[in-house]
């Protein structure tokens, strides 16, 4: 039997009859109309195939069976055919410490989420990024969607060392996701040559988390559950510690609190971004997401942030 990876199709080009498709797929997964939207991607897709950059396609080839295919068509004319379910754009750029691949977009048809595509179109990428001899691949993403704080740091080997506050303007940001929410962002980094990204993406082998790192004065805030049930930001916040490892306890279903309360979801959001920037800028990593379920069940998530060796020894 297939692995749900091995029932995706990645293609490693842009074929001229897929661009058209590509295009309404994005709009489809931001949920966007109008001619800013539509020009815009076309533009970006277009760029990252002719700059020696990356633009992947994914293809059903077996998550769903032929009569759930037919049914899914019925319902929406779009699911007819062979039409790609996800995409990546990347851009090829290089900085002082040389060139790179910027993420620009990735995207996955809400039909198929959860079904490890995002997965099948990241192992392409490490693929390419190898051939194409590509030593570091950049992107960004939400700090509080705990999933992909799991995936990008614990599942792929990234790091963080910066973070950007509201980092995309109004401009890119008329969507369901990001509308009436700063669009603070992590700034990830995956060197594809490193040991720990190797270990991950050629072993399968994800180092274990040692729970006993995870002491209550090492955690430097702390999400509490309120009245109604939903997360908020609790009392405790501190910016005076200088231990390594410590940990930023995130809310562990920002999703649900988006939907139900904006404004307290902005306000966890501000204190959150505000312990990051201060210890990313005493030279702190964020090397790793841990998911801690307590006894009572309720699961609970923290980035943990390791003192950079580099800013200990030039400080000291």
């Amino acid at each position: 039997m297939k692995s749900p990876v091995e029932k995706v199709r990645v293609e490693r080009y842009l074929r001229a009859t897929v661009l058209n498709d590509v295009v309404e797929l994005e709009k489809r997964v931001w949920r966007r109309e109008g001619y800013r939207e539509v020009n815009a991607p076309m533009l970006y897709f277009e760029l990252a195939y002719l700059t020696n950059g990356l633009v992947l396609t994914a293809f059903d080839e077996g998550l769903y069976t032929p009569s759930e295919k037919a049914s899914m068509a019925r319902e929406d004319p779009w699911y007819e055919g062979d039409r790609p379910i996800a995409f990546a754009a990347l851009f090829a750029d290089f900085d002082d410490h040389g060139p790179f691949w910027y993420g620009a977009r990735m995207g996955v048809d809400e039909r198929y989420r959860d079904k490890n595509v995002g997965e099948a179109l990241l192992a392409h990428i490490y693929d390419c990024a190898k051939e194409r001899r590509i030593p570091r691949i950049r992107w960004t993403y939400d700090p509080l969607q705990s999933r992909n704080g799991y995936i990008y740091l614990r599942r792929l080997g990234g790091l963080v060392r910066e973070i950007g506050f509201n980092y995309y303007s109004a401009v890119f940001t008329n969507d369901h996701f990001n509308r009436g929410i700063s669009t603070d962002r992590f700034v990830v980094e995956w060197y594809i040559n490193s040991a720990r990204v190797r270990e991950r993406m050629e072993e399968g082998r994800i180092p274990p988390f040692d729970a006993r790192d995870l002491k209550e004065d090492r955690k430097v805030n702390e999400i509490v559950i309120e009245a109604d049930g939903l997360e908020g930001p609790g009392d405790k916040s501190l910016f005076n510690r200088d231990d390594t490892p410590l940990f930023v306890e995130i809310p562990y279903a920002q999703d649900l609190l988006l939907k139900t309360d904006r404004q307290r979801a902005q306000a966890l959001r501000d204190r959150c971004r505000a312990l990051f920037m201060h210890y990313l800028a005493r030279g702190y990593i964020v090397t790793d997401f841990v998911l801690h379920k307590e006894e009572g069940g309720r699961r609970r998530a923290f980035y943990r942030l390791d003192r950079d060796k580099a800013w200990r020894d030039l400080v000291c």
